[in-house]
């Protein structure tokens, strides 16, 4: 393996590598949500309002999959991180593999349903009639290469558990450039609306799988890709780690998608002002996410290394740091959401839609921190090996509130800002409630340090 592309987590100053590996995580996931955003902002100048909501109103059906998918790559990446962190090359060279082929097995399956079950998808999620034409290509097309998708989302987390955060970085920069070019082209020049959105996405992030495979083999020529290797002690072991981290990954767009459909029903002025809500804090997303699997990656190599004094430290350390981001970009948000949100709305329907985003985002707003200490302590507490008590918190604290408030409050009020007010109390309760599991924990580390340095 090539060191220097890779990161050893469990020496040096605590702030600093912790800082170094986040960092180009951070960058990747900009780079990535640009996707979406460019795509937004082609669709909605090129397109008008339909097309952006045509975008929007089915965004988190692609998150069950993509999320599932996404969840299992934690658990691979915990896997390896801690192999990795023990040095044990025969079971690490086993793990890539195995983790590998359920990424590309998972992954066709998924585009496969996908595209075929399309009509039946756009019906449950209550897509308005004057859209769904535009929608239904739309999703046959991205499901279609959804496979690219998962693809790369595992092997860019073993990259990554190998302590290598930079090559995924430099992948996704090459492969934002391709899709912007492919939205200007297909959309801007050829007019071919949503369909080619999707279309330059796909392709952009096929580029992305050839880039991440040649740079794993850079990385660690000697964990050749095939199924030769992979055992069954292998996948085993990746499902029971990643399992609940995959289950708690869909979680989140199912009571996503149960508000969804209120929101569809609210009429396409709604739709597209939250649109545009969603893309305005996505800065609040990507931060927050990526502090996620970092500090998993992080806990996960220093307890294989048995290095447990560093592991609440550096948790501490994560947390603070992405809140402190994530409460200087709620300022922006609070204070110029109108011209920020008339980046993605063209002239004429400003008028009706700027309105909503400034009151949407106001509300929001003072409330994202606490999203951000839920992710980052999820994740430190899933680099431990527990994943199945954060997929429970997740399960009770988010979903169960989100879709228990959808069927028993929203009736009573049957408004957007009943909606609003859903997810900024879903993020309270389970920001506390992870700070206080992570405090149960951290207080286990710190005995076993006493007793002698192991977990």
């Amino acid at each position: 393996m090539e060191r220097k592309r890779t990161l050893d987590l469990t020496q040096g100053t605590i702030w600093k590598v912790l800082l170094a590996f986040i960092l180009p995580i951070m960058a990747g996931s900009l780079i990535q949500q640009l996707y979406t955003v460019v795509d937004a902002v082609v669709v909605g100048r090129f397109a008008g309002k339909a097309g952006l909501a045509a975008i929007d109103s089915v965004y988190t059906l692609f998150k069950f999959p993509l999320n599932f998918m996404s969840g299992l790559s934690a658990g691979a990446t915990i896997v390896v991180s801690r192999l990795f962190g023990a040095g044990d090359s025969k079971k690490l060279g086993e793990a890539v593999r195995a983790a590998a082929a359920i990424a590309a097995v998972l992954g066709a399956a998924f585009s496969l349903i996908g595209a075929l079950a399309a009509p039946l998808l756009l019906d449950l999620m209550s897509v308005p009639a004057d859209i769904r034409p535009d929608t239904l290509i739309y999703v046959r097309i991205y499901f279609g290469g959804l496979w690219t998708m998962t693809f790369y989302n595992m092997i860019a987390g073993i990259l990554r558990a190998f302590g290598n955060s930079r090559s995924p970085f430099y992948i996704l920069i090459v492969c934002c450039v391709v899709n912007i070019a492919g939205d200007l082209l297909l959309v801007g020049g050829l007019h071919t609306g949503v369909a080619g959105a999707a279309a330059a996405t796909v392709f952009a992030q096929l580029v992305s799988v050839i880039m991440s495979l040649y740079s794993l083999k850079r990385t660690s020529p000697e964990y050749t890709l095939h199924f030769r290797g992979v055992t069954w002690r292998s996948v085993r072991q990746m499902l029971v780690t990643g399992f609940p981290l995959a289950l708690q990954s869909i979680l989140f767009p199912v009571a996503n998608s149960i508000i969804h459909a209120a929101i569809n029903r609210m009429g396409t002025d709604i739709i597209a002002a939250w649109a545009v809500c969603g893309k305005l804090d996505m800065l609040i997303w990507l931060v927050a996410d990526s502090m996620s699997p970092a500090l998993s990656t992080y806990v996960s190599q220093n307890l294989g290394a048995r290095k447990t004094d560093r592991v609440v430290r550096g948790s501490l350390t994560g947390a603070a740091f992405s809140t402190g981001i994530v409460a200087i970009i709620c300022i922006f948000l609070y204070l110029i959401p109108g011209p920020l949100g008339n980046l993605f709305v063209v002239r004429a329907d400003q008028a009706v839609l700027s309105p909503l985003i400034i009151h949407f985002m106001r509300m929001m707003a003072p409330f994202y921190a606490f999203y951000a200490i839920a992710e980052a302590f999820s994740g430190a507490c899933c680099g431990t090996g527990d994943t199945v008590r954060p997929m429970i918190v997740t399960l009770l604290c988010t979903c169960g509130l989100r879709v228990a408030s959808i069927f028993l409050i929203l009736p009573r009020f049957n408004t957007m800002d009943c909606i609003v007010w859903i997810y900024v109390a879903s993020w309270i309760v389970t920001g506390v409630t992870f700070s206080c599991m992570f405090a149960y924990k951290a207080r286990k580390i710190k005995r076993s340090v006493e007793l002698g340095g192991s977990l």
